[in-house]
């Protein structure tokens, strides 16, 4: 079947108007007259993009909150009370969690979404065969990087390295770090680069996700990236510590990430829900300043679930608009231009760190969503309404 749409909003490319599918390309000019289209839609302004992109989530771990209880809520029992469940976890357990999540970022609009997957010498690469095996299974749906992630560390520990070095044989597309579970942050970062050159891999990294101001290792991940030759091919997630920090230190740290080509992810739901913990008054929110990250350094920034209900954060739809909107709260952008670089933050710019040209064009495969919104300020505020979507 052909197919024409009346009155779309193309909200990345700044277009509104028809367009059509013919043989299962998208069509913008030379279009037939409507009639002679099996399907005829008049989506009265709603916008249409490729989808949103979801830059960094746990799905190994999705779901896990309703079998494993983290009675504190803090980072450091989640970290504990998940190692003994993640022992036992067996390939069928993963994809069967996995898959459920996977199913409601669909059904939010997710077409593109990065997992980190722990490794190390107890659970060797199950989680990442488990989610290659999602992988083709939801090929044509949702696109799926795979990052081999070190949880639990990797100074003196020659088991996880080996391990780290398998998952990224068996198929991994980019490896991880999180120098925060080592004494010696550098050597962790350096033996993660040194991992990426072996494979010709990005690296994306767990960085500061904590309170404490002198906790920078975002700027020792922006000088090796410098030093490894690694520009542009880093993304840094968390990065609560800038929010710690006095203006002037922050704007420093940025600078060097900006130099570096270094991107940042924020992760405003599970960062709201584990920051601030030991605060007794003017808590913390702990989420990275990303109005002022993506404004003055021009950095590319994004926003992502993280966890999807599981130890480290209870809640969680796998829904980015609803996570943009947590970010509009956290990180007060209300108004209309806060809430167009938020829609930014889930759409275009994590597309293009992800790899994918987000703009729809002639002769493309049609695959698309239609947000019942007018704008992208209706998105965020309006985030259950998903008017369609087309797969090819």
């Amino acid at each position: 079947m052909d197919y024409y749409f009346k009155n779309a909003n193309l909200i990345l490319e700044g277009i509104k108007g028809d367009f059509a599918v013919e043989k299962g390309k998208l069509h913008f000019h030379g279009l037939k007259d409507p009639e002679r289209y099996d399907q005829v839609t008049d989506l009265q302004g709603r916008i249409v993009l490729k989808g949103f992109c979801d830059l960094h989530t746990h799905l190994d771990k999705a779901l896990v909150s309703s079998r494993v209880e983290n009675r504190s809520g803090t980072l450091k029992e989640a970290i504990a009370v998940m190692g003994p469940y993640k022992a036992g976890m067996r390939e069928e357990d993963i994809c069967g969690r996995a898959r459920e999540a996977l199913l409601m970022c669909w059904s939010k609009g997710t077409r593109y979404l990065r997992t980190h997957v722990d490794v190390d010498e107890q659970t060797g690469s199950r989680g990442v065969l488990a989610l290659k095996r999602l992988q083709r299974e939801f090929a044509g749906r949702v696109e799926i990087q795979i990052v081999a992630f070190p949880q639990e560390g990797l100074v003196n520990r020659p088991g996880n390295i080996r391990a780290l070095d398998q998952a990224l044989a068996d198929g991994a597309e980019l490896v991880g770090g999180i120098p925060a579970a080592d004494q010696n942050p550098r050597e962790h970062i350096d033996m993660v680069f040194t991992l990426a050159q072996k494979y010709n891999v990005d690296v994306d990294m767990h960085i500061d996700e904590t309170d404490r101001a002198e906790c920078m290792t975002l700027e020792l991940l922006a000088d090796a990236t410098v030093r490894m030759g690694w520009q542009g091919r880093v993304t840094a997630g968390h990065c609560c510590s800038l929010a710690a920090n006095p203006p002037e230190r922050a704007g420093e740290v940025l600078r060097k990430v900006r130099n570096a080509g270094v991107r940042i992810v924020s992760l405003p739901s599970t960062n709201l829900y584990l920051q601030g913990r030991g605060d007794s008054y003017n808590v913390r929110r702990g989420i990275a300043p990303i109005g002022r990250i993506s404004r003055e350094f021009q950095i590319p920034t994004a926003v992502a679930s993280d966890n999807i209900r599981d130890v480290f954060n209870p809640f969680g739809n796998g829904n980015l608009p609803e996570e943009a909107l947590i970010a509009a709260h956290g990180c007060h952008m209300g108004g209309t231009e806060g809430l167009g670089l938020l829609f930014d933050m889930i759409s275009r710019q994590p597309m293009e760190m992800f790899g994918v040209n987000p703009y729809l064009r002639e002769g493309d495969e049609a695959r698309f969503i239609i947000c019942d919104a007018r704008t992208a300020a209706e998105v965020i505020v309006g985030h259950e309404k998903l008017f369609g979507s087309f797969t090819n």
